[in-house]
């Protein structure tokens, strides 16, 4: 395989995907509390790149390692100037000069990323290894543990090559967006976090912001007949005058009816979409729900957090590097069209 085309056709793969789920961003911008999504992208593991001549053979010859490292806080830093960090990825093991990551839970060793909440998380996060590939667990002297764990190549290899960069996940962005005046009776939407439980199918919990409800065979529901649940569970609303104060308390002709049972999500990085404005929690995943602190607004709806200034700017972006991407494969294409038709009659 020619690196150059496979590495920008990656690109290419990766950037349609991205285009994917900027599309559908824009096509939501009119969309009651729907939450953008974020495309994140990564690059394939750093494979080892050796000479096609391996004589002599010398093996992996033990050398001293002179690395740099670095503490901030949860953050480790490493750098080495002689072999390489092994790092064990989902797609084999990555060869890299430079580490960067914290000490998880059990004390081993993890890249990260930081939630919503800003702090560093680990879960399906890639091990920091040895040179057998076992990962390195431990606390105190992590600089010695990490000097230690340098792999020293055999000599043929001579440095490392990525394949490209691909789509790894897409995350979604839980900001809130603008309030609409609608004056609805049943309209509503919730000033700061939080989320509507709404009941699924085999009373399955699901969570959304939004508000656009109605009354579905006598009980508050969304606009799909999926009905919204209370403390009490589904909420009735047999009357003529509702009333639902800022705390979700439910009135109906002066009577409190029940409250409305807001909850945050304290781990949203495991919600994921169902479609219809609704989210669930991802399979095996465990959140907690914490108690609702904001503020629910009646005659209002929450609107889209996607901008669709940034929105379009970002696809002009990104079609540009289509483009470009598009350049780079045909002319690896023109290359080993020369190469096979012109240096062949030489």
């Amino acid at each position: 395989m020619n690196r150059g085309l496979y590495i920008g056709a990656t690109s290419l793969v990766t950037n349609q995907r991205r285009l994917d789920v900027l599309t559908n961003n824009l096509a939501n911008i009119n969309t009651s509390g729907y939450k953008k999504d974020i495309s994140l992208t990564e690059s394939f593991p750093e494979k080892l790149l050796a000479k096609m001549s391996r004589t002599p053979e010398y093996g992996n010859i033990p050398r001293g390692a002179n690395i740099t490292y670095e503490n901030n806080g949860e953050v480790h830093t490493a750098r080495t100037d002689e072999g390489f960090f092994v790092v064990n990825t989902s797609r084999g093991r990555s060869y890299v000069k430079e580490i960067q990551f914290v000490v998880d839970e059990e004390g081993y060793l993890k890249t990260s990323y930081k939630n919503l909440d800003d702090e560093y998380k680990t879960d399906y996060e890639n091990y920091i290894t040895d040179s057998n590939g076992n990962p390195l667990q431990g606390v105190g002297d992590i600089e010695n543990l990490l000097q230690g764990a340098v792999y020293n190549p055999p000599l043929h290899v001579i440095g490392t090559m990525s394949g490209g960069v691909r789509f790894q996940k897409m995350v979604t962005d839980f900001t809130n967006g603008s309030f609409m005046d609608t004056g609805g009776r049943l309209d509503l939407a919730i000033k700061g976090n939080g989320f509507f439980k709404v009941e699924g199918e085999d009373g399955e919990a699901l969570y959304t912001r939004n508000g656009s409800f109605s009354i579905t065979n006598g009980f508050l529901s969304d606009l799909d007949g999926k009905r919204i649940l209370g403390q009490n569970g589904a909420i009735p609303l047999n009357g003529g005058n509702i009333d639902i104060l800022a705390n979700g308390n439910v009135f109906v002709d002066d009577v409190l009816i029940d409250t409305l049972d807001i909850v945050d999500i304290d781990n949203k990085e495991f919600l994921r979409k169902r479609g219809d404005n609704l989210f669930y929690v991802a399979e095996n995943a465990v959140v907690g729900e914490t108690p609702f602190n904001g503020e629910v607004l009646q005659g209002y709806l929450e609107g889209s957090n996607m901008n669709p200034i940034s929105g379009m700017v970002e696809m002009i972006t990104l079609l540009r590097e289509f483009e470009s991407n598009q350049k780079v494969v045909r002319m690896q294409d023109e290359m080993m069209e020369r190469a096979a038709n012109e240096i062949g009659r030489v």
